[in-house]
């Protein structure tokens, strides 16, 4: 087996994080919001907390960055509004609307909008597209609305009731081309005013910290002189940690002892059933030594410093933000051939495998092992696209350009 870690692949390796590192930091920095410019409310009445609520004040943020004047809509209390005050971003209360019909609230949330000058409303939660609709109709179409879609579309909405809810949208934006057929065969939304923008990932926070190999790699109690392949987020069946561990076992019989870092926790109070039918397999086959758990970390950064090849095992992810993420740091990425990951990968930034099939996930692994010119290969050509299509800086201009386009010239 070709050596994996040969000075001039680490060596390669490094030049594009020390690259990707300088050129990334900085980037919106120093901006100030212009007076001139109007303002964008960012209008969420959910009060759970996961990525459509994160989402929202990443943007709420970054547009804020960019120079424009921004206010988040939020419940009183939230974990959203919560997190909106940590930033220094400026917040209205509202209360939690109803998903249908709810015209007090939205008299209530146009005359807040009319007091706050907001041009343009973005937003993420389907629950919210009923009232946002009333407030556009109340101020006779001079609020516009982007919508910022967060999931699949599951079944057909092409009824009238779904239909004119819609319509009253200015702009729809898919983060990927296969979210946008999926509106455009599903939804009688007009075509014309669908974009596809992907989510962007903050680069700037991602290489702010200046962290080695050698720190990683003791942080996870893992030694310098071996091969590791790493998976990391929630551990559940639909994440494919099992996978991983089966493709493990198959490296090891041809002889390849390469090691597994599994970085995650079972979901708050649904059991932990299936992470002690992990590490139960781990120590059926005898590669307790090699396969490695650690608890998920906010400080993704040690996990990508420690790993050699990055694993993406789930049955379909609709946009995988830990694969984009493994693109920045310059990992060759394995994914599933499902969903929104090929698009991501397409052949060309990474890998793909048949989902919940060791064999294929093993030979794709073995194929990484034995050429590192492939690797470098893509690992170039990802890191290309991460800055054409999945930085924070490419999502901000295209998004920047279309609110700019919907509120006319400034």
């Amino acid at each position: 087996m070709t050596d994996f870690h040969s000075n001039e692949f680490n060596s390669i390796t490094h030049s594009f994080f020390a690259w990707n590192k300088t050129t990334a930091v900085g980037e919106f920095q120093n901006k100030k919001p212009l007076s001139n410019k109007p303002t964008i409310a960012f209008y969420c009445s959910s009060t759970s907390w996961g990525g459509l609520e994160m989402n929202t004040i990443r943007y709420a943020r970054w547009m804020e960055e960019a120079g424009w004047m921004v206010k988040v809509f939020c419940v009183n209390g939230s974990k959203l509004q919560h997190t909106a005050v940590s930033h220094n971003l400026k917040t209205i209360s509202i209360k939690r609307n109803k998903k249908y019909v709810d015209l007090m609230n939205a008299w209530r949330v146009y005359h807040l909008f009319k007091q706050h000058d907001v041009s343009l409303c973005w937003f993420r939660d389907t629950r919210d597209f009923s009232l946002l609709g009333w407030v556009k109709r109340l101020s006779l179409g001079r609020i516009k609305l982007l919508y910022q879609q967060a999931m699949q579309l599951g079944i057909s909405k092409r009824d009238i009731a779904h239909t004119i809810r819609f319509r009253m949208v200015d702009a729809w934006v898919s983060t990927l081309e296969f979210l946008a057929q999926q509106v455009r065969k599903q939804t009688r939304y007009p075509h014309s005013r669908i974009h596809v923008i992907p989510l962007g990932v903050d680069e700037e926070r991602l290489l702010a910290y200046d962290v080695t190999r050698a720190q990683s790699r003791a942080h996870f109690h893992l030694k310098e002189d071996i091969i590791v392949l790493g998976i990391i987020g929630r551990l559940d069946r639909l994440k494919g940690q099992h996978v991983a561990i089966e493709a493990m076992h198959l490296l090891h019989e041809q002889g390849k002892k390469v090691h597994l870092l599994i970085v995650g926790e079972s979901t708050l109070n649904e059991g932990n059933h299936y992470e002690q039918e992990l590490k139960l397999r781990a120590d059926e086959l005898e590669l307790h030594e090699h396969i490695h758990f650690a608890p998920y970390t906010k400080k993704v950064e040690l996990f990508y410093h420690a790993i050699d090849i990055f694993l993406l095992c789930s049955k379909g992810e609709t946009f995988g933000t830990v694969t984009i993420e493994a693109m920045a740091f310059g990992k060759p990425v394995i994914g599933t051939n499902s969903i929104g990951t090929p698009e991501i990968l397409n052949d060309e930034c990474g890998l793909l495998v048949t989902p919940e099939d060791e064999n294929d996930l093993a030979e794709k692994i073995t194929l990484l092992l034995n050429y590192p010119a492939l690797q470098l290969k893509l690992i170039a050509n990802a890191h290309k696209k991460f800055e054409q299509r999945y930085s924070k800086k490419a999502s901000v201009i295209a998004l920047e350009t279309l609110v700019k386009k919907l509120i006319g010239n400034l």
